[in-house]
């Protein structure tokens, strides 16, 4: 069973390990298709249309160890990649989860219940939600 943990608000790079700050920069080609580096995501500049904004980072553990770090950013969006790797996994898309591997779906979407991140109105928060309740 996974669980989002470690909250974080992202407002600079120098919160970021370097692997992180990787991730933040494919969390917004992800997002606009612009590959810039992190720092510009996290600009100041209140013109500057690439800043990726409402930046958090989650841990999701399972079983005491960080399996996925997931980031939530511009309010409705998000990406998922494997612990300590550049390698996405899944994405959040209008507060929806996205994922290819349907058991890792599973996991993801259950913690996110579980975290209140996915909202009850998503069309797979039922799904999730059981999956959620029958997890000891």
């Amino acid at each position: 069973m996974a669980d989002f943990t470690n909250r974080r608000q992202i407002t600079s790079v120098t919160q970021l390990t370097p692997v992180q700050a990787e991730q933040l920069a494919l969390c917004g080609a992800a997002y606009d298709g612009e590959d810039l580096p992190a720092d510009r995501r996290l600009s100041s500049d209140p013109e500057d249309e690439s800043v990726l904004h409402f930046c958090e980072l989650w841990d999701v553990v399972a079983d005491g160890s960080p399996v996925y770090e997931a980031w939530f950013y511009q309010a409705d969006s998000g990406s998922i990649f494997l612990a300590g790797t550049t390698e996405m996994v899944a994405e959040i898309i209008q507060c929806g989860l996205e994922c290819a591997d349907k058991e890792r779906e599973l996991e993801l979407g259950a913690a996110m219940v579980r975290a209140s991140l996915l909202p009850s109105g998503d069309s797979s928060f039922e799904r999730f939600r059981q999956v959620a309740d029958a997890t000891p």
